[in-house]
């Protein structure tokens, strides 16, 4: 599982994007695109934060011009959910609800996107001593693989700009295998690791 930690945080709909453009040479299996991805705001004091809240559910992100999303499998959704508030408290915060103005505000989203690899050629090129004739129909190929992403923002709410500023996010991406549980299993390793990877994330309270 790759690794990498930034000290920014760019909007998640741009990250949604991002995460979304196909593997170049196709994958065997489904360590071939396991990331995990963390940027911060370095100016942001996180010791000083005591509370948290979290969301109810997982947002299901949608790709541009591919129809509604569909919605997050419930066991998917409850590996993320558990995992962030696991890690949140042992990292000293405390969980309270949406309306008790907490100190960190948590938002969580899944994004899948279907690549799909089209190949071709002609009989003659497996056999170099055979001439190609156009009425020898090619050899077509079709590949597919799903990427699953989740991104988590932990959020500070700026009520006098009525909006919330990002202060942490995390990308965590990999190959659907297919199987929920395996998936959600990886999925909360992906999230721990990205916790593990960002020590400054830790209440002073």
């Amino acid at each position: 599982m790759d690794r990498a930690g930034k000290h920014f945080v760019p909007p998640i709909l741009g990250l949604c994007l991002a995460v979304a453009a196909c593997h170049p040479t196709g994958v065997d299996s489904t360590s071939d695109y396991s990331t995990v991805t963390t940027a911060h705001d370095a100016t942001y004091n996180f010791g000083t934060a005591r509370t948290y809240s979290l969301p109810t559910q997982v947002v299901s992100v949608g790709v541009p011009d591919a129809g509604p999303a569909n919605p997050v499998n419930p066991q998917i959704q409850q590996a993320i959910l558990s995992t962030i508030q696991t890690q949140m408290n042992a990292r000293g915060y405390q969980q309270v609800s949406p309306g008790a103005n907490p100190d960190l505000i948590t938002g969580a989203a899944f994004l899948e996107v279907t690549n799909i690899t089209y190949y071709y050629g002609y009989w003659c090129g497996y056999y170099p001593y055979y001439p190609c004739f156009p009425y020898y129909p090619p050899v077509v190929g079709v590949s597919s693989y799903t990427v699953g992403t989740v991104l988590i923002d932990l959020a500070t709410a700026q009520p006098s700009q009525n909006k919330l500023g990002g202060v942490w996010t995390a990308i965590v991406r990999g190959v659907s295998s297919g199987n929920n549980t395996t998936d959600s299993t990886r999925i909360s390793a992906g999230i721990s690791q990205a916790f593990i990877q960002s020590p400054y994330v830790e209440s002073a309270q």
